[in-house]
């Protein structure tokens, strides 16, 4: 079975949240946020880093690249955009986007947040990473703003749990107090799915 070294608020939501989504079975390995790592994930992650994955003999770390491999490895799913879709660029440009363009900026404010000592947490680049994280949600609003409700297709994918848990992220950071409305109504939508509330931790909605 699939094993997912997982806590939230880690990049690992994206994809307990897909399993969920797909209805993948998997094993969840509960990590304590910000622990040493365990013997066991640190043969599969030498950095330590969540996600890590064990499936068979595929270990894998990064998350959207998991995420890829998932949808391939045991699809068919809907989660994913076709070639021949109209949406297509558009899908693999935000897959992308959620991580490359908004998550990997954060890592250093992420540090600084959590580990810097009191006098040294506002500085320069924190305030250049955080005005950068809002130009950059500028993509995502003016995307959103031209009728969509999802990312791409008309329908919830993959780029959503690539974006969503992004705009997650920036909410706990203080980065986002309040959003643009487009953006807030797109986050509270794609939050209410019972796959998201399980891979956060929260209680799943009543059907």
């Amino acid at each position: 079975m699939l094993k997912i070294y997982h806590t939230p608020p880690t990049r690992s939501i994206r994809i307990v949240w897909l399993c969920e989504e797909m209805g993948l079975p998997y094993e969840a390995i509960s990590v304590a946020f910000g622990s040493a790592p365990t013997p066991e994930l640190a043969a599969i992650s030498p950095l330590g880093q969540l996600p890590a994955i064990e499936d068979g003999d595929v270990r894998m770390i990064e998350s959207i690249a998991i995420i890829q491999y998932l949808m391939a490895r045991h699809g068919p799913t809907k989660l994913a955009v076709a070639p021949d879709e109209k949406d297509f660029p558009a899908y693999l440009q935000f897959l992308e986007f959620g991580e490359a363009g908004l998550c990997a900026i954060g890592n250093a404010l992420v540090a600084t947040n959590f580990r810097a000592p009191e006098d040294q947490k506002k500085n320069w680049t924190s305030a250049y990473i955080v005005n950068l994280q809002r130009k950059r949600l500028g993509v995502v609003e003016q995307h959103l703003s031209e009728g969509r409700e999802y990312m791409a297709a008309g329908r919830f994918t993959a780029a959503d749990i690539s974006v969503g848990y992004a705009i997650g992220v920036y909410k706990l950071l203080g980065v986002l107090r309040r959003a643009a409305p487009v953006i807030e109504s797109y986050f509270e939508r794609i939050t209410a799915r019972p796959a998201y509330q399980k891979a956060a931790g929260a209680p799943a909605a009543a059907a």
